[in-house]
């Protein structure tokens, strides 16, 4: 036992010699470094942009639209062609010929009467503000994931300090118990007893080291950077009430401001819109169009013959060049309507139908899981505020009856049994109230989460209340 009081001093020293050469990171230097890390908020980010643009796409079919385009060809063949002139002269044109054409169109279109266009334009607009709404609500999400891990750890770190302490009281209990049982005041049961609890106390420190490492990685998952000590919480962190205490003052901020739920509404606006477009595809469109074009087109003819004149003979075989230039602007105005499409108009309304209606029944249940969730998470917060109270209390009652126990297994009156179980009492109720502490900022949090008010901000304040002479480290196996 003296040699593994030796290692817990080694081990001791090398954690405060280790740290003496790293910086303790704090709350907002992980949630920095998340921010400009983590994969979940690249992507919410790319996602956000790429919502953006529904928008615009959906403004494009209400403007104007613009083509051209350019052709140049170059043939060669054989043409055989004749025209009686006159009553004794007779036109041929026989022989192979060699031409280049030019073309040059520009075509303006510009809907004049198109519902289907309109409403998803109206519906862009709703899709754009779904974007916006759904990426706050991600970035809602990343504080929370910061805060869940770095608490994450400083709470892993609690239970392996609860843990250490409990296996060197248990481990100075069994060195005493030896003692005594070499001098035959107690019986070798109580050397069982102790040392099968110093067993169990030794399997949950390994336990609790591997979760503290464990707590590190996932900041590494958020930061994409390894971590080795963070700061942590001071021991006056204040535990209030929320503000304002009524439950309802917060379900109401919770209708008014969840992103969650605004998305939800927004999907309900979006695809009312979406189905009014599609009921309005059976209705006819009107468009306007300009079309200016330009063609040239020239060559040579290698006539074979040559032209029958008035003596009857042929005229000796020639090259006639020819040119066709040619230029035309059209101003059109185009109505078509839907008569029938197998049936596919009809069946896309229906579907939009039925989509708007799995929208607002969606909209129906953000509505009850938000105000059930505002409701929840107000009460949790007053719970463990209360229980961080009595946590507290329990923690010195427990360190009462330890000491009557031990004075008791002292005079003979209580057996090391009794003993036993008061020490574990006392340091299960050292890591209830440290989990209490950090059950209440996760509460707290996501109640403001839930009503929409959590940012930034939320984070600078809790990284007022770290003890920077209090680090945090990995496990020292």
């Amino acid at each position: 036992m003296r040699k593994t009081s030796a290692r817990l001093v080694c081990a001791s020293l090398a954690v405060v010699l280790f740290s003496t050469g790293l910086r303790a990171e704090t709350l907002l230097e992980i949630y920095d470094l998340a921010m400009g890390n983590a994969p979940q908020l690249k992507a919410a980010e790319a996602t956000f942009k790429a919502g953006q643009e529904a928008l615009p796409q959906a403004r494009a079919a209400l403007l104007p639209s613009i083509t051209g385009s350019v052709s140049v060809q170059e043939g060669q063949g054989i043409q055989h062609s004749s025209r009686v002139l006159g009553a004794d002269f007779l036109s041929q044109s026989i022989g192979d010929y060699h031409d280049a054409t030019e073309a040059y169109r520009l075509s303006l279109s510009q809907p004049v009467f198109d519902l289907p266009a309109w409403f998803n334009f109206q519906r862009g607009k709703d899709l754009d503000q779904r974007a916006a709404a759904q990426f706050a609500a991600d970035q809602q999400r990343i504080v929370l994931d910061v805060t869940d891990a770095y608490f994450g750890v400083l709470r892993a770190n609690e239970n392996l300090t609860s843990a250490e302490a409990e296996e060197r009281a248990i481990g100075r209990q069994l060195e005493q118990t030896k003692e005594r049982f070499d001098v035959g005041l107690l019986p070798i049961t109580d050397v069982h007893e102790a040392q099968a609890a110093f067993d169990g106390a030794t399997v949950n420190t390994l336990e609790a080291k591997s979760a503290l490492d464990i707590a590190f990685e996932a900041l590494e998952v958020l930061t994409g950077k390894p971590h080795e000590q963070i700061t942590g919480l001071a021991r006056d962190f204040p535990i209030t009430k929320p503000e304002p205490i009524d439950r309802e003052s917060w379900v109401q901020f919770a209708q008014t401001n969840n992103f969650a739920l605004r998305v939800a509404r927004l999907d309900v606006d979006a695809a009312d819109k979406a189905a009014t477009a599609a009921r309005a595809e059976h209705l006819p469109k009107v468009t306007a169009s300009l079309d200016y074009q330009k063609s040239l087109n020239d060559g040579t003819l290698h006539r074979d013959g040559g032209l029958l004149n008035q003596q009857g003979t042929l005229d000796p075989a020639a090259s006639q060049p020819f040119v066709n230039d040619q230029e035309s602007t059209v101003l059109g105005l185009h109505l078509t309507a839907p008569l029938y499409s197998g049936g596919a108009t009809s069946s896309r309304e229906r579907q939009a139908y039925q989509e708007r209606i799995r929208s607002q029944e969606n909209y129906v249940l953000a509505q009850r899981t938000t105000t059930q969730r505002a409701r929840s998470l107000h009460l949790q917060v007053l719970t463990d505020a209360a229980r961080i109270s009595a946590r507290a209390q329990a923690i010195t009652s427990a360190q009462s009856a330890l000491d009557a126990t031990q004075a008791g297994y002292e005079v003979g009156t209580r057996n090391i049994v009794d003993v036993l179980i008061s020490q574990r009492l006392l340091y299960r109720e050292q890591r209830d109230y440290a989990n209490a502490r950090f059950d209440y900022i996760n509460s707290m949090l996501r109640l403001k989460e839930v009503a929409g008010q959590l940012s930034p901000g939320d984070v600078e304040q809790l990284n007022r209340w770290l003890d920077a002479g209090f680090m945090v480290g990995k496990a020292v196996r």
